[in-house]
């Protein structure tokens, strides 16, 4: 009996090192979990955000006339020649009507297609604003401008798009 306690000597030392190999496991485990879990967090609020931008744009539009839902043409011409991000979205956009706008509009929020806005998360946005009029699907006799409204992250490279929402104005009967 008193060999076998020998025997055992070493025992101890063998069940902690196993204890601190599966403890670190788990904590790894739970490190990248927190990691996961912050990505998300972060992505989610970025895309709330730019939500709420793109939302209050088309609100702008909403509260309008129909009449005076479009965009500056001498704004609008110098923005598509000058960025690219805005021809390609531009260039993506279903159906194939004409661009809505008019001299003189101004540089107000409702008149530019590219904005610079901050987002409730405190972070630069890049608002642009696409209006076409396109053909009634329901009623052949009319048209309706749909006011599309692209949000991109500048501070990340490429700018890529964070949220995109659209909506069709019509002018009624």
């Amino acid at each position: 009996m008193h060999e076998r306690a020998r025997g055992e000597g070493g025992f101890l030392t063998i069940e902690l090192m196993v204890a601190i190999v599966l403890v670190s496991v788990a904590l790894l485990a739970l490190m990248a979990a927190y990691d996961g879990a912050f990505t998300s967090l972060h992505s989610s609020g970025q895309t709330s955000s730019a939500g709420l931008l793109a939302e209050n744009q088309l609100e702008l539009y909403a509260s309008l006339p129909y009449a005076s839902v479009e965009l500056d043409s001498a704004t609008l011409t110098s923005v598509k020649s000058t960025d690219a991000n805005y021809s390609t979205d531009e260039a993506s956009l279903p159906g194939s009507g004409s661009d809505v706008s008019t001299t003189g509009c101004g540089s107000t929020a409702q008149c530019s297609p590219v904005q610079t806005k901050t987002g409730s998360d405190h972070h630069s946005y890049k608002v642009e604003t696409f209006i076409r009029l396109l053909a009634n699907p329901t009623a052949t006799s009319r048209t309706e401008k749909v006011v599309t409204v692209v949000v991109r992250d500048e501070s990340r490279a490429g700018a890529p798009k964070v949220v995109t929402l659209q909506t069709a104005f019509d002018a009624g009967p």
